[in-house]
């Protein structure tokens, strides 16, 4: 089944709120580009919990302390952006996820509640369900990253790919071209090294008519637009008419 998320940039638990009564799935709390902390970052994590969507954290680097303070904060997906080698997956990979797959530090976390919930009653049961609570997803936005994008979706502990259309489009020289033939012809190659390797493909649209083709094009998730850009472009139409009446 298709998934539906977008980017949380306003801030503000009241948006978080109403963007969890619209039948999104997942948001992503954009961390690289939005001005939050790690305080609001956690309340924002608890408000889209309580409205039932999935907390995903965009990050902006692969170091462990920036992957381990986001998983103990309590994100179910870190979305991870400029990615430029498989090393650099492999070190987030290894910060992300407890042994045996990676080598996570281990401290119970407000996820668990600190180690009370059933599931975290003994390390192991912790772990392990940890590694399945807690998404890995390298953006697959630079030259860098397409060239060995096989190789990255191939990754254990790697449990999708998300595709940064713009970045991606500039650095292969036809900037905001998506349309371009080798655009298509890149995203139709990272759409299947993630179908070969068994792991989630998801993709930037910004507007619905993407959204649709690349859903009948086999992706599993969608990520529409920005809360930021999809208020401003309503505010913008409605004033316009209301105008112009």
């Amino acid at each position: 089944m298709t998934t539906f998320g977008t980017f949380f940039e306003l801030g503000g638990r009241g948006v978080m709120e109403a963007l969890g009564n619209v039948g999104l799935d997942y948001v992503i709390i954009d961390t690289e580009h939005g001005p939050f902390s790690d305080e609001s970052v956690a309340d924002y994590i608890l408000a889209a919990e309580r409205h039932g969507l999935l907390p995903f954290v965009r990050i902006g680097d692969t170091r462990r302390p920036y992957v381990l303070r986001m998983a103990d904060i309590g994100a179910r997906g870190l979305v991870v952006p400029n990615i430029r080698s498989i090393d650099q997956v492999k070190e987030l990979v290894d910060a992300a996820k407890f042994a045996p797959i990676g080598s996570r530090g281990f401290c119970p976390n407000r996820t668990s509640a600190w180690g009370a919930q059933d599931w975290a009653a003994d390390a192991e049961s912790y772990m392990a369900q940890s590694n399945e609570r807690l998404k890995v997803i390298p953006q697959c936005e630079t030259i860098e990253a397409l060239e060995c994008v096989e190789e990255i979706a191939a990754l254990e502990g790697v449990d999708g790919i998300f595709v940064g259309p713009f970045d991606l489009s500039i650095g292969m020289g036809v900037p905001l071209q998506l349309d371009h033939p080798d655009m298509l012809a890149a995203i139709e190659r990272i759409l299947a090294a993630c179908k070969v390797a068994g792991k989630e493909s998801y993709i930037f649209t910004s507007s619905i008519e993407d959204s649709r083709s690349w859903i009948e094009r086999g992706f599993d998730s969608v990520t529409y637009s920005l809360d930021a850009s999809i208020l401003a472009n309503a505010y913008k139409q409605a004033v316009a008419a209301i105008r112009n009446h």
